[in-house]
């Protein structure tokens, strides 16, 4: 059988002479080859504050990605978005439950009553549950990053920051693009339709599936683990006629993967549980030795409705959201050659969000103020299967109908968000600008929970009798922003910023008892102070911003391991921001961003052990993180258009329980991406040769202690990330 490398010299050898089978009508580069050319680095604009603004006139850290391509093979996921931006760190407990932390603050949990911290948002809407989050980049625009506490202008769940999807929109022409890749692990295809329907609407379909095959081989099932595949289909219209405008997105997305790679890493364990015979593959990053293959699918449907109407006074826009789907998985606790103890759920959750705004420009004043309206229903079904480990431990006669070793979580949640907001900015001298935002957020939750099993251990890893509790909670917060901007130079702002952010309190959908369940966690609160700059230099072709920050946290939301969860009274974050972009030359552009944090609990005890976890880390906060990208481009004497894009990025340690336990510390780890572009002279297509993780990187998405199941002294459970993975894409106009 053909491996991927002769897959990708075959293909390349049949597909090269059609690049230039007809006239090149387009260009097939969203960010141009053009552009690159040009000595000055160029701003972009952004609706990060909810309207058209360039960005280097928001006050606040804010880090924006533009794709080469509707398809860009170096930016084509989240874990690709987290490579190229410093402060923002993704891992993934499994597909359907990745984790988002922007300057160490995020959420770990992801239960029925639990909201992220850091917001997924298409187009500015807000997707609330953390099992949607994870999906295919094509057909964007750009992706912006928003760095801290945003919750004046988009509410509860934004105290960390947000990602920001951008999609492109259906445009006043007709063409239609395509581009087909296959790599060593699979392939993959994407395809946009747009067209001008008449002078009013136009219309965009964008298609995407990939497929490729798992790099951990599983030797008890055969099964390659991670083998994923993705669909995506979009409809976008647009209609506009004077006055008013009109676009309507549906999206539906189906995946499913067998997942998670997850190895041992770590010491053997103890003799008396089996000794090396547990995990033969121990420290492998090519094989594993687990009874069953876990597995996690989802499919979901979104849509949007946006209408702007312009009136004497302003804008008024009205923006509708709707998603619903279900996701599922099922994968393994302990990553060993031994009757399996798994974690299993399903999740069935709709989403309705209507927000209406009146955006008016009048004399030095410019200001936003809306009513925002959010529903959520949904139903968990959660299964904690522990007989595994108590048969390992010698307790398997303790098994009986009443503490079978099991556990079913059973649990609904009904929540409703209301608010109003309004944003302001004066310009009230020449060079000053200031802005002063407010919000009131409402959030009810009506939670039930129905837990049924039992722990023979009597250890706190299961409950110890049958409940049921059906119970509801309120809260009001407000949230403010104040900044104040100096514009020393047309190409240098200075500014200064204080804003708040805000949590709804939770329920803790694993809870172990009554008591617990009932205890419902306080919101999170948090005030973050920022100073810093955003400039141009060297006539435009150096593009440095900078900014230094400090966050008092209150009451941060963590779930502390298979304890519960918990309110840390207070933590602090401090730290550093960088960002710079740099036209050396004609073509040749060096850019890179770094973060520094300095994180710690102030004051917090775990719950169920009482050990004082003060002065540890926060979760997933690096003190370093460092990106480097390189682009150059040029056209050879024949008029061959090239590029090269090389991307590096460095992540300090860290770590996934808020205990800072040896099992779950990831270490440090260093990625690079390249890619070759290339496109004849006259050619209708582009082919791409492009590798990710160039030097074979082994490092976890997620890290999950073992010492807690007893069996290990120090032993730990890594999700292991893709290996170098090289591939050929080929895009053209059709």
């Amino acid at each position: 059988m053909m491996d991927g490398y002769q897959r990708a010299i075959i293909t390349c050898t049949f597909l090269l002479p059609s690049l230039a089978a007809a006239d090149y009508e387009g260009d097939l580069f969203s960010y141009s080859l053009e552009q690159l050319m040009e000595v000055e680095v160029t701003d972009v604009l952004t609706k990060a504050d909810k309207r058209d603004t360039l960005s280097q006139h928001i006050p606040f850290s804010l880090s924006i990605l533009e794709p080469n391509n509707f398809y860009s093979p170096l930016l084509n996921s989240l874990e690709q978005v987290d490579h190229r931006v410093s402060g923002l760190v993704i891992t993934e407990y499994n597909q359907v439950t990745p984790q988002f932390y922007i300057r160490g603050v995020g959420s770990n949990a992801s239960g029925s009553g639990d909201d992220p911290s850091v917001a997924y948002m298409v187009d500015g809407m807000n997707l609330s549950r953390p099992g949607f989050h994870r999906q295919q980049l094509f057909d964007v625009k750009q992706i912006e990053v928003m760095k801290g506490p945003q919750g004046t202008l988009y509410g509860k769940g934004v105290i960390g920051g947000a990602v920001n999807v951008v999609l492109n929109k259906p445009e006043a022409k007709d063409y239609s693009q395509l581009s087909l890749g296959i790599n060593d692990r699979g392939w993959d295809a994407h395809l946009i339709s747009n067209r001008r329907i008449n002078e009013h609407v136009n219309n965009r379909v964008s298609i995407a599936y990939s497929s490729s095959k798992g790099y951990l081989e599983n030797q008890v099932t055969g099964a390659e683990l991670s083998d994923t595949g993705d669909f995506t289909l979009r409809e976008q219209m647009a209609w506009r006629a004077g006055d008013h405008q009109l676009e309507w997105m549906l999206e539906y997305g189906h995946s499913s993967s067998l997942e998670p790679a997850r190895m041992y890493v770590g010491d053997i364990p103890y003799a008396a549980f089996g000794g090396v015979g547990l995990t033969p593959y121990a420290n492998d990053w090519d094989q594993v030795a687990i009874p069953w293959d876990g597995s996690s699918a989802r499919e979901y449907y979104t849509s949007s409705l946006r209408y702007q109407w312009d009136v004497d006074y302003g804008t008024w826009v009205s923006h509708t959201f709707f998603t619903s789907g279900d996701y599922e998985f099922e994968l393994p606790v302990m990553p060993i050659d031994f009757n399996p103890s798994n974690n299993a759920g399903e999740e069935d959750s709709w989403q309705l969000s209507q927000e209406l705004r009146l955006q008016v420009e009048w004399r030095e004043w410019s200001w936003n103020a809306g009513l925002f309206l959010s529903r959520e229903g949904i139903k968990r079904d959660e299964l904690a299967d522990f007989v595994g480990l108590v048969s390992l431990l010698g307790a398997a006669p303790l098994l009986t109908p009443d503490t079978p070793g099991t556990t079913f979580y059973d649990s609904t949640n009904d929540v409703l968000n209301a608010a109003l907001f309004a944003q302001g900015r004066w310009h009230f001298a020449a060079d000053w600008r200031a802005s002063l935002g407010l919000r009131r957020d409402y959030v009810k939750k009506d939670f039930r929970l129905s837990v049924t099993g039992g722990d023979p251990l009597d250890i706190g890893l299961l409950n110890s009798a049958d409940f049921l509790i059906d119970t509801s909670e309120s809260w009001q917060e407000w949230s403010y922003s104040l900044s104040l901007d100096y514009h020393m130079t047309e190409q240098l702002m200075w500014y200064a910023l204080v804003s708040s952010g805000f949590k709804a309190g939770n329920f803790n959908s694993l809870a172990t008892s009554p008591q617990s369940a009932l205890a419902s966690s306080r919101p999170e609160s948090a005030v973050n102070t920022e100073l810093g700059w955003k400039g141009f230099f060297r006539e435009r072709a150096l593009q440095f911003n900078g900014a230094v920050f400090h966050m008092d946290y209150e009451d941060l939301q963590v779930f502390a391991g298979v304890e519960s969860e918990a309110n840390a009274p207070q933590a602090d974050i401090a730290g550093m921001e960088l960002e710079v972009r740099f036209r050396l030359r004609q073509g040749l552009e060096l850019s890179g961003n770094y973060t520094y944090l300095d994180t710690e609990f102030e004051h917090f005890l775990s719950p169920g052990s009482g050990e004082d976890l003060a002065g540890n880390r926060l979760l997933r906060a690096p003190s370093h993180a460092l990106v480097l990208r390189l682009n150059y481009s040029w056209q050879d004497q024949r008029q061959t258009r090239y590029w090269v894009e090389w991307d590096g990025s460095y992540t300090s340690q860290l770590y996934s329980d808020p205990q800072n336990a040896r099992g779950s510390r990831i270490p440090g780890y260093t990625v690079s991406d390249a890619a070759l572009y290339l496109q004849p002279a006259g050619a209708q297509g582009v082919m791409a040769l492009w590798v990710r993780n160039l030097f074979d990187e082994h490092y976890p998405l997620h890290a999950f202690g073992q010492e807690v199941f007893l069996y290990t002294p120090r032993g730990s459970a890594w999700n292991l990330a893709a290996p170098r993975t090289l591939g050929l894409s080929f895009s053209w106009d059709l």
